[in-house]
């Protein structure tokens, strides 16, 4: 009886292993495949133009309201007090305003931000598909990203980015082959 279970255990953690062998890994460099794929870099420098536009017209801003309390303190002798709180009170409103701008364009929900997730969706999207349409062609069990933590080591050979960049720079689907 003792030699009949073990007997089964072994039968069973050999089929069990045997599964495991036929299964298919292979893992991408996200990171590479962003830093090589030609849409993605021209998101990428479309959003820094953005990023820099912003940030001029936010420095100029700034620049700007510095002149006008420069102009407020130079001039805090010469001017009556009715004229000072006036001079005052719109360098507060012109703070309030760069204060605003910043955090419509630049903050953590801004303009950048939607538009960052606007323009990178498609690009992600795109890359997903390939990855998944080559993993469907090669009957790929497990496609792992390098970049993110997630794969602790594999042999080269099981890496298809280069594979996945090629295909998006073609421009070519392959669904249509």
């Amino acid at each position: 009886m003792k030699k009949a279970l073990i007997l089964t255990v072994v039968l069973i953690f050999s089929l069990s292993t045997l599964n495991i062998a036929q299964e298919k890994f292979a893992f991408v460099n996200s990171q590479k495949i962003l830093a090589d794929f030609q849409e993605a870099i021209e998101v990428q420098n479309k959003l820094e133009e953005i990023r820099n536009q912003y940030e001029a017209e936010y420095n100029k801003m700034v620049q700007d309201y510095q002149a006008m309390a420069e102009e407020i303190e130079s001039q805090s002798l010469l001017l009556s007090e009715e004229k000072k709180q006036e001079k005052l009170r719109d360098a507060q409103q012109k703070a309030l305003a760069i204060d605003k701008y910043k955090y419509d364009k630049l903050g953590p929900e801004g303009e950048l931000y939607r538009k960052n997730i606007e323009f990178t969706k498609p690009v992600y999207d795109k890359i997903n598909k390939v990855i998944q349409a080559i993993g469907d062609e090669e009957e790929i069990d497990f496609i792992f990203d390098a970049s993110q933590g997630v794969l602790l080591w594999a042999l080269p050979k099981y890496e298809i980015t280069d594979r996945i960049i090629e295909e998006l720079n073609k421009g070519v689907s392959l669904d249509n082959k």
